[in-house]
């Protein structure tokens, strides 16, 4: 091999230093910048940045409002909390561990309340409103009326704490338009003792039901159905009875009137019931009261007089 083929071997293969050549430090500068710690580091310094342009006076007026202090009232709530989700008390390690997780989520929660981050949030507006609520009405929660306001509040509204009529009934379809003779014929069938779930028209309907209330029979077979039932003679056979599917024979098995137990029984249900209404009540006089302390301007209200020509 000559001396100018190994020249040019020894400089196509062993570059001098100092001189890499420029993909390789375009691949070097690719994986710096694609490197996750490095992306985060700049999208905060970013956030951070931004904040003290935006934000001064947090930083340089007001130092006491950046001040977070640890004290013995929230270290004793964060280990209850640790201890009723555990069953036993934090290490000091573990408590350590905690307060370093709530000092984090506490920075981020006020730095969040600076940049106004909650502001337009429908959770946390509702959230609030939520709590506001809590507030006004804890007070009629913990009220503890006399018996004597609390029978009072249930004779003024027994119905909301009187039992429903109840029926039982065996029922016999008879089909839409059952002719004369087939109802007879099935009439007498029922006299005679035969079973009457062998008898009428084939369908999917029962052939009976055990007490149930207004409610329920009238979603089963249409509105009124329990209204014709409730008249009709125990342990005979009546009808046709008109339903949303047809006509019926029907014996009433059993039937419960309507019953206001005594107030000893329900004393729970009463005091509960009344002071849901209290609180609605204190709730919807304190938010009067709070409007009547702002001016409220409806701008979206419609023009009376747009489109008039």
């Amino acid at each position: 091999m000559s001396e100018s083929l190994m020249n040019v071997h020894w400089k196509t293969t062993n570059p001098p230093r100092g001189s890499m050549p420029t993909a390789s430090k375009q691949s070097l500068f690719r994986r710096i910048v694609t490197e996750p710690f490095v992306q985060f580091a700049v999208l905060s310094l970013a956030i951070f940045g931004w904040f003290k342009l935006a934000q001064p006076d947090e930083w340089a007026v007001d130092p006491d409002a950046r001040v977070i202090i640890i004290d013995q009232r929230q270290v004793e709530l964060l280990a209850g909390q640790f201890e009723s989700t555990w069953r036993r008390p934090p290490t000091a390690e573990e408590l350590a561990k905690l307060k370093e997780d709530w000092l984090n989520r506490e920075v981020l929660y006020r730095e969040a309340l600076a940049l106004g981050l909650d502001g337009n949030d429908e959770i946390i507006r509702n959230r609030l409103v939520q709590k506001m609520n809590f507030l006004l009405t804890s007070e009629a929660g913990a009220a503890r009326p006399e018996d004597e306001v609390l029978q009072t509040y249930l004779s003024d509204n027994a119905d909301a704490f009187t039992t429903p009529a109840r029926l039982a009934a065996s029922l016999v379809y008879l089909g839409q338009t059952p002719s004369e003779t087939f109802v007879e014929q099935t009439r007498t069938r029922l006299a005679a003792g035969e079973d009457h779930r062998q008898l009428g028209q084939a369908s999917l309907l029962p052939t009976g039901f055990e007490l149930s209330s207004r409610t329920l029979v009238d979603g089963n077979f249409g509105t009124g159905f329990f209204d014709q039932l409730e008249p009709l003679p125990l342990g005979e056979w009546s009808g046709p009875v008109q339903s949303s599917f047809g006509l019926h024979m029907v014996r009433l098995d059993d039937k419960w009137d309507p019953v206001l137990p005594p107030f000893g029984a329900i004393r729970d249900r009463v005091l509960a019931d009344w002071r849901e209404k209290q609180a609605e009540r204190a709730t919807e006089v304190f938010i009067e009261n709070l409007r009547s302390t702002y001016v409220i301007e409806d701008a979206g209200e419609a023009d009376p007089t747009a489109g008039e020509s």
